[in-house]
């Protein structure tokens, strides 16, 4: 060291290390519970024509959720397990939209599926959930920023929607 140069007289501090965002067991087992609830309202509330509203909203976000995982993952993934899984989802979605625009529009009194819908939403919720909390036990906080990133614009879209309906109405 120089000698125009002073030493620097401060105790050495060392800094702690923070290992990513962590969960606690009982907040990864939360979210299970609600991922196996949604299978439940899959498996049982739907094809039953019981389903409410709010139901309905918990099956369409975990599927954005899904579908927001596929999108932001995209790059690292299996190509030949996202060909394979990729329809599926995607007729999911419109099975889902369809059931929902049928109770809008009056069609029915309930959320009523179809067999082949039920069986198509069964197929993909069997694929999603399972994946889904593995992804939660693996790397809980990018899982909760895809959810959030799903809701962000899937309310996007639902903004969107209701603006065009207003501007075709008035």
């Amino acid at each position: 060291m120089p000698k125009s140069k002073s030493k620097r007289n401060k105790p050495y501090r060392p800094r702690t290390i923070k290992v990513g965002p962590y969960w606690t067991p009982e907040q990864q087992a939360n979210i299970e519970e609600k991922l196996r609830r949604v299978a439940m309202f899959v498996e049982v509330t739907l094809p039953a024509g019981t389903a409410t509203f709010w139901q309905m909203d918990w099956i369409e976000d975990t599927l954005n959720w899904f579908l927001g995982m596929l999108y932001k993952r995209f790059k690292h993934l299996d190509q030949s397990e996202l060909n394979e899984v990729g329809p599926l989802l995607i007729d999911a979605r419109h099975a889902i939209n369809a059931i929902m625009d049928r109770k809008e529009s009056g069609q029915t009194s309930g959320y009523i599926a179809t067999g082949d819908e039920l069986k198509t939403i069964s197929e993909a919720f069997a694929v999603i959930i399972p994946t889904l909390k593995k992804a939660v036990a693996l790397s809980p906080h990018t899982c909760m920023k895809e959810f959030d990133w799903a809701q962000n614009r899937a309310n996007e879209k639902l903004r969107r929607k209701q603006n065009e309906k207003k501007r075709t109405e008035g």
